[in-house]
């Protein structure tokens, strides 16, 4: 019978790779929903005016309240309030009302919006980093103990 800190490492190497591997595929469609924008953007915040719903058969998404210059003015200053739908509002981020979210948005027309993060959230790079920072120590842990 092997010992039992060396079953303990293993449980814990397989706990931290399925951890990773959730995050590293969570944090991966965060970055592909951001890509939706198709341009770097600009960044702003803002907040979440309306949370997702079902009402009866039909869906409402989110919507996010930020400002941003009028789309005919690119150059004006951030005045206009924006109620826009995100890109990816079905990003994996809780949009609940009255959430503070940080948001890009297209120059060129401030009504295209994807969520970045929210503010109790990484952002999807800080979080691939350390779901694979998970993904190699989780075998790294588990070669250790078998050893």
């Amino acid at each position: 019978m092997p010992p039992l800190w060396r079953v303990l490492a293993l449980l814990l190497a397989a706990l931290w790779t399925l951890v990773g591997a959730h995050g590293t595929r969570a944090a991966l469609r965060a970055r592909r929903s951001v890509r939706r924008l198709g341009v770097p953007g600009v960044r702003t915040s803002g907040e979440v005016a309306n949370g997702p719903r079902r009402v009866g058969p039909s869906y409402h998404p989110p919507q996010i309240r930020y400002q941003a210059p009028p789309p005919d003015r690119p150059h004006a200053p951030a005045d206009h309030t924006y109620r826009q739908v995100p890109l990816n509002a079905d990003a994996p981020n809780a949009l609940h009302r009255g959430a503070i979210v940080h948001v890009r948005y297209d120059p060129s027309d401030p009504r295209r919006v994807v969520v970045l993060r929210t503010r109790k959230s990484l952002s999807p790079t800080a979080n691939l980093i350390w779901c694979t920072c998970f993904c190699a120590t989780g075998p790294a842990l588990g070669a250790l103990a078998l050893l």
